[in-house]
């Protein structure tokens, strides 16, 4: 089974969309995997949006605003998904991660898998709160290997945290609580990095069309590059 993972990243998801336009002709995946950002991404490309309509979405500044959150969620999932997808959340009390998958998934899902703490409030579903699946990891290729995917590749937007206050405990607190599981010698994964930084985290967090053009360039040239086909891996990537 050949599937595409999706990190999170905030607005350097920007970049995945710009990726994935490089590789969509040339990889057709039977999976989407998302964290985050990239469980919107992973959303849209599910539901056969073009690698153009992707782009086009990502320059639209009012899809970006936090206020409007909920209701640009609500629109998105009133598409019909035609791939395989599944979103990764991350409950709360047990700071585990849980997997929810094709029908099941909802706009509160792809809500709460966004919910960057300390920017949004964790969301209720089913009486347990989820927030960021991208917490523990911020690129779920073990979830790819959970559902069953032996091709992988993943577009990692966020391969470091870019803030240097932050790093040291988002290192500290992913190396104590995060999943990072060894990939199976049968699996191959190829993952694509951004060539070169992509912001501030003040960048991630604010739109800025400048910026969205640079990114999706730069992602859609980054995976011009490496080629997109998956070579074998002893270890699932994360973020430092």
């Amino acid at each position: 089974m050949r599937a595409v993972v999706l990190s999170g990243g905030g607005l350097f998801g920007a970049w995945q969309a710009g990726a994935w336009a490089a590789l969509a002709d040339n990889w057709q995946p039977d999976l989407i995997v998302g964290a985050s950002v990239g469980s919107l991404n992973g959303y849209l490309i599910a539901c056969g949006a073009t690698p153009e309509v992707l782009n086009d979405l990502w320059r639209r500044e009012h899809l970006a605003r936090l206020a409007n959150l909920s209701n640009n969620l609500q629109d998105l999932c009133s598409r019909s998904l035609r791939l395989d997808f599944a979103v990764v959340l991350t409950e709360v009390t047990r700071l585990k991660p849980r997997i929810y998958r094709g029908p099941e998934v909802t706009w509160r899902h792809l809500a709460a898998s966004c919910a960057l703490p300390l920017v949004f409030s964790p969301i209720r579903i089913d009486g347990r709160l989820y927030t960021d699946g991208g917490l523990l990891n911020p690129l779920p290729v073990w979830a790819a290997v959970e559902l069953g995917a032996t091709e992988i590749i993943a577009l990692h937007a966020l391969p470091e945290i870019p803030s240097r206050w932050l790093q040291p405990f988002t290192h500290a607190f992913r190396t104590a609580f995060g999943v990072h599981p060894p990939l199976p010698p049968h699996v191959s994964c190829r993952t694509i990095l951004p060539s070169r930084k992509l912001g501030t985290l003040r960048d991630a967090l604010q739109w800025k069309r400048t910026n969205i053009e640079r990114w999706l360039q730069q992602g859609y040239e980054d995976a011009i590059c490496t080629g997109g086909a998956p070579e074998n891996s002893t270890s699932t990537p994360s973020s430092r």
